[in-house]
């Protein structure tokens, strides 16, 4: 991860188990952590951001600090919202590394040629996964505007988003779009033969012992490639694990280390490091980035206050989950990502040394 510098390259540590069939948990001075901080981080997210119902801190791979409110629980399923892109990225990490996908650099119009059919698409054309995976397809796209609604209300998703009018030369504009995630997943189904959530099970899920999940599909089948995908608190806590580990799980390679390295690279500038009180923002492959505290993380993010944080340099996975109706302004566009300083503030000086 490359959003910020103070980070020198990472030997992974020897494990001593992996939560397949279940987190181990620990007191948090045992792992290096000051419990009081941890504390203080729920007093603060219970009086600043009540919204968020669940938090679970994971450092050297046990749950230090876990806690729950209103309806939600360690074991119940929680819609992920955008933070389902995340997903989507390292299902494409896989069906790289399957042979499923050849490159990243394949044009869209080879999975979709039945879209493709007018000389006025030639633009369009030139669109690739690598474009998508950044965000970058060029469609004109207006996530908090009418395209997203008006994307789920057709009668086909695809079709829809590719009549976008082409906005920007593909690969050249960082433009947030759940329409490019939806192209992106009925590129990974075409290529695979398989539901994107048959694919996810067979690849990702069962190897990190995940069996409850949902994940709804478009009117052609596709799966809801940028949001929608369920599973619990502690799962979304294996799947940052996941992350931390380079992709590597109980003597499997799940996903290659490279593509671990590739996706939580920075390679759009969302916020620049000169924007006043902001934090610098960055995006990967379909990964948010910012540094917290001077250490580089990667950011699983979903509307409503969903996040998985993974923090390699200090052997740190952390989980929110919040409430999905009467969402705050705060949980709109950016900002849950720029102003909950929650690890900033509270969760990295936690860790002690």
């Amino acid at each position: 991860m490359t959003n910020t510098t103070s980070d020198a390259a990472r030997t992974l540590p020897t494990r001593d188990y992996w939560p397949t069939a279940g987190w181990q948990e620990s007191p948090p001075d045992a792992q290096g952590m000051d419990g009081e901080l941890l504390a203080q981080a729920d007093r603060q997210l219970a009086a600043d951001h009540p919204n968020i119902e669940s938090l679970i801190v994971v450092r050297h791979g046990h749950i230090v600090h876990e806690r729950y409110a209103g309806e939600t629980g360690p074991d119940r399923l929680h819609n992920l919202k955008s933070a389902t892109k995340s997903m989507l990225s390292l299902l494409i990490g896989i069906a790289l590394q399957t042979g499923d996908l050849e490159a990243l650099d394949d044009r869209l119009a080879y999975f979709f040629p039945e879209y493709f059919t007018s000389s006025t698409d030639s633009g369009k054309r030139e669109i690739s996964l690598r474009h998508l995976l950044m965000l970058r397809s060029g469609l004109e796209w207006d996530e908090w505007g009418p395209n997203t609604i008006e994307m789920m209300r057709s009668d086909n998703w695809i079709r829809y988003v590719l009549e976008r009018p082409l906005a920007h030369e593909p690969g050249t504009v960082f433009t947030y779009s759940t329409g490019d995630t939806q192209l992106l997943v009925g590129a990974l189904q075409k290529a695979s033969g398989l539901p994107a959530l048959e694919f996810a099970n067979l690849y990702l899920f069962q190897p990190l012992g995940i069996t409850q999940y949902t994940w709804p599909t478009d009117p052609q089948g596709y799966n809801v490639g940028g949001a929608d995908l369920s599973l619990s608190p502690r799962d979304m806590a294996k799947i940052g694990y996941l992350v931390l580990n380079q992709g590597q799980w109980d003597g499997q390679s799940l996903v290659r280390p490279a593509w671990i390295e590739d996706a939580t690279r920075q390679h759009s500038t969302v916020v620049p490091p000169d924007a006043g009180s902001y934090p610098p923002l960055y995006y990967g492959y379909l990964w948010w980035l910012r540094p917290q505290a001077g250490h580089a993380s990667a950011i699983a993010v979903g509307l409503g206050g969903q996040f998985i944080y993974v923090v390699p340099a200090l052997d740190l996975v952390v989980v929110m989950t919040g409430r999905l109706e009467r969402i705050p302004q705060l949980f709109r566009n950016n900002g849950m990502i720029r102003d909950l300083n929650v690890l900033e503030d509270f969760i990295v000086p936690a860790v002690q040394g």
